[in-house]
């Protein structure tokens, strides 16, 4: 499953707010910021006073969501980095699973507000990759149902609960059409 939607940090906070309180999903970052462990976030105010939810290009500000109920495991990955491309760090981390759900939110740069994204594998599309990747662990020790009823659940919100309008597939949510209404373009 794979959707895409326009928000402005209100509107980011609003999903957040969700995902925290209507939901049993876990957020982690999908990285690390470099020398730095892998973070679990409790609420919406841990991420908004961590991230800038308004600035940035495509998928300025990504997570991982994972439920107990979807099986499979969060595999914690520790990256090596070379420190002279990385400003003397030599390690970060990242969230990975066949499983999990990819929330990225895009920000706005150049009078743009680029898309937001949740999305996942398929159980077909795991089974297929899993033979050459071996970082996201066993595609058959997830509950694909039970990770299809919450993406759907999600999305539905999103898209039936908080989109004003729609571009083609598009929710655009209540923040991102003020924008656009003010000329910001969204991409």
């Amino acid at each position: 499953m794979n959707y895409d939607f326009f928000a402005d940090k209100s509107d980011k906070l609003q999903i957040l707010e969700y995902i925290f309180s209507d939901t049993d999903l876990k957020v982690y970052d999908s990285y690390s910021e470099y020398g730095q462990e892998l973070f679990e976030y409790k609420s919406p105010n841990e991420i908004a006073t961590k991230f800038d939810l308004d600035n940035g290009s495509q998928f300025a500000v990504c997570f991982q969501l994972w439920s107990p109920r979807h099986k499979g495991n969060v595999n914690i990955r520790k990256i090596t980095l070379d420190p002279k491309s990385c400003k003397g760090y030599t390690f970060r981390y990242s969230a990975n699973g066949w499983g999990l759900i990819q929330l990225y939110f895009g920000g706005q740069l150049n009078n743009m507000l680029s898309h937001s994204h949740i999305g996942h594998f398929s159980e077909k599309a795991a089974l297929g990759r899993m033979a050459y990747n071996n970082i996201n662990g066993n595609a058959t020790d997830w509950d694909w149902n039970e990770l299809q009823i919450t993406s759907r659940k999600l999305k539905y919100h999103i898209h039936n609960k908080l989109a004003t309008k729609k571009i083609g597939s598009m929710g655009v949510l209540a923040g991102a059409e003020k924008l656009e209404n003010i000329g910001l373009e969204l991409r």
